[in-house]
């Protein structure tokens, strides 16, 4: 099988470096960086260079884009397919994505479209960062498009023999709804975190407790303003709940009153300890 990544970034370079060391397809690479395309083939990335001026001879093709650049690369490559080809993306937003993927379904039948979120990433960008096995401890979420369900399937089975950690079926509503929480809400607070004066002062004073609250403060600026767009009306819900958890704590030090403040730290800890039992029977099953 021949698998096509458009877009050789963190994810992207990992995605193709992770194919090539895990499985026997051929991986084809693509981006609009020339420095970025020696460097991947420099590390192996990729077998061939992919042409996007001529027909693609690819049987998937990953767009591992932010999403706007994600559906103009969609629109672009499908005329270049061929029958039987799947589509997928990578972003961390899907219900965009999915509806464009809805469209082009109609107006190109013979093509599958498939959204694929690999749960994984680091506080760094760029090719020159991505790693084989970047995705080896990850769960990948798939969110079939219309009744894709072959194409899902398929997309499946190559994560899996790509030895990731495990695979998630979700719809782009509940998609969006649950990474609002698990993942944008974290770096909405990461970032606020960092951002106290203290901060600037920290070396000598902290342990994990700070290197895992701040870790995801450096990002890419660009592609979480994007994402964060796309879902605000799922990300300020999770927002104002934290800002109202957060007043009750304040409320609660400020008077003194150490019965409430004991009680919403042993709430935190027993859900902690509720949601951990729960991963672990579910990874285990």
């Amino acid at each position: 099988m021949k698998i096509a990544v458009i877009g050789l970034g963190l994810i992207g370079g990992s995605l193709a470096r992770q194919f090539k060391k895990n499985t026997s397809h051929t991986v084809l690479g693509y981006d609009i960086s020339e420095e970025v395309m020696l460097k991947a083939e420099l590390l192996g990335a990729i077998d061939e260079r992919l042409d996007l001026s001529s027909p693609v001879d690819a049987d998937v093709v990953f767009a591992a884009l932010c999403p706007g650049a994600a559906i103009e690369v969609m629109e672009r490559i499908c005329p270049l397919l061929k029958p039987g080809a799947i589509v997928a993306d990578t972003a961390g937003v899907k219900r965009d994505i999915v509806k464009k993927m809805g469209e082009l379904s109609e107006k190109y039948p013979e093509i599958s479209f498939v959204g694929v979120h690999p749960m994984a990433g680091r506080e760094f960008s760029g090719i020159s960062h991505s790693t084989a096995n970047l995705f080896e401890h990850a769960y990948i979420i798939i969110t079939p498009v219309c009744a894709e369900i072959d194409a899902a399937e398929k997309i499946k089975d190559l994560f899996t023999e790509a030895v990731c950690q495990g695979i998630t079926m979700a719809s782009a509503e509940e998609h969006d709804k649950i990474i609002a929480y698990t993942s944008q809400l974290a770096h909405v607070v990461s970032s606020a975190y960092m951002q106290n004066p203290v901060a600037e002062n920290y070396f000598g004073f902290s342990a994990g407790s700070f290197r895992d609250m701040t870790r995801v403060a450096k990002l890419s600026p660009d592609m979480w303003t994007e994402l964060f767009g796309l879902n605000r009306d799922n990300l300020i819900p999770c927002i104002d709940d934290i800002i109202f958890r957060l007043t009750s704590f304040r409320k609660a030090i400020a008077s003194g009153d150490d019965g409430a403040l004991h009680a919403m730290l042993e709430r935190g800890n027993e859900l902690k300890e509720r949601a951990e039992k729960t991963r672990r029977e579910r990874k285990n099953d």
